[in-house]
C-alpha cells in the first residue's frame, strides 16, 4: 500500500487515540495486532503495519530499500519518536540485537549442530585432519569446515 492510500484511511490522529501511553514513552496500540506482534490497522482485507504509517504521517515517506525499526524495541510501540530508519544492514545489526536471527541451530538450514560445532573446531586443532577429512566426518563441505574453524560461520559458539 502506497503512502497515499495510507493518509486516506489513517491518520496521525488516529494513531495517537488508538495508543495507550506505557514505560518509557512508548504510545502501545490497542488495535488490531500482525500475527508478528506488530501493531495493525485492518482495511479493505489488508493489513497496515501501524508503525511503518506512523513513520510515515509524523516524520516523512518510507523510501525503497528502508525498514522502519523501533528503537525502544518494543512491537506494539507506535511513537515516532521511537522510530527509525534503517537499511538492510542495519535492519539484519537491529535484529540479531533483539533476538530475532536464526543463528545456529534455530536456522532451519542448519546442518551442523553447536556441538558438532565444536568437534569440528577440536579436529582442526589438533592437526590430524584436513578440513576435507574434517567435513566427510560431519557431512559438510570442506568450504564451510574452513569458514567455522575461523569463526565466520558459527562464531557465537565457543
Amino acid at each position: 500500500m502506497n503512502s497515499r492510500e495510507i493518509r486516506k484511511i489513517l491518520s496521525a490522529d488516529d494513531i495517537y487515540e488508538w495508543s495507550a501511553f506505557g514505560k518509557g514513552g512508548c504510545w502501545d496500540w490497542v488495535g488490531s495486532m500482525h500475527n508478528d506482534g506488530y501493531a495493525a490497522w485492518n482495511t479493505g482485507g489488508r493489513q497496515i503495519k501501524v508503525h511503518r504509517a506512523s513513520y510515515l504521517l509524523n516524520v516523512g515517506p518510507v523510501p525503497k530499500n528502508r525498514f522502519v525499526v523501533h528503537t525502544c524495541y518494543n512491537r506494539k510501540c507506535v511513537n515516532p519518536d521511537h522510530l527509525k530508519l534503517v537499511d538492510y544492514k542495519g535492519l539484519y545489526q537491529h535484529n540479531l540485537k533483539h533476538g530475532d536471527v536464526a543463528r545456529g541451530e534455530r536456522n532451519g538450514f542448519a546442518k551442523l549442530t553447536a556441538k558438532k560445532v565444536r568437534r569440528v573446531r577440536k579436529l582442526a586443532a589438533t592437526g590430524k585432519y584436513t578440513h576435507r577429512q574434517i567435513g566427510d566426518m560431519v557431512g559438510c563441505h570442506q568450504c564451510n569446515i574452513t569458514r567455522i574453524v575461523n569463526r565466520n560461520y558459527w562464531a557465537h559458539i565457543d
